[in-house]
C-alpha cells in the first residue's frame, strides 16, 4: 500500500478537480484549474497533477482532522 499521505493527497487534487473542471469549456480547463485552485495549495507541476487523476484511491480513506487535546 502507498503512503497514506500521498493517498490524501491524491484524492483532495481529484476532488478540487471535480469540483471545479467542466469538459469544453476553455476557462475550466485542466491547466486553468491547476495555475488557480491546486498549484497554490500543493506546488506541484502540470504533469504531476495530470497523473494524479489516473491513481485509484481506496473508498475507505477518509479526512480525519481532529484538534488533539493535551489531557
Amino acid at each position: 500500500m502507498k503512503n497514506i499521505n500521498y493517498l490524501r493527497r491524491v484524492k483532495h487534487v481529484c476532488e478540487i478537480v471535480g469540483q471545479h473542471y467542466e469538459p469544453g469549456n476553455y476557462a475550466k480547463s485542466y491547466k486553468k484549474i491547476w495555475l488557480q485552485y491546486v498549484y497554490p495549495i500543493y506546488p506541484m507541476c502540470y504533469r504531476t497533477m495530470l497523473n494524479y487523476l489516473g491513481v485509484s484511491v481506496p473508498k475507505s480513506l477518509s479526512y480525519n482532522y481532529q484538534q488533539l487535546t493535551l489531557f
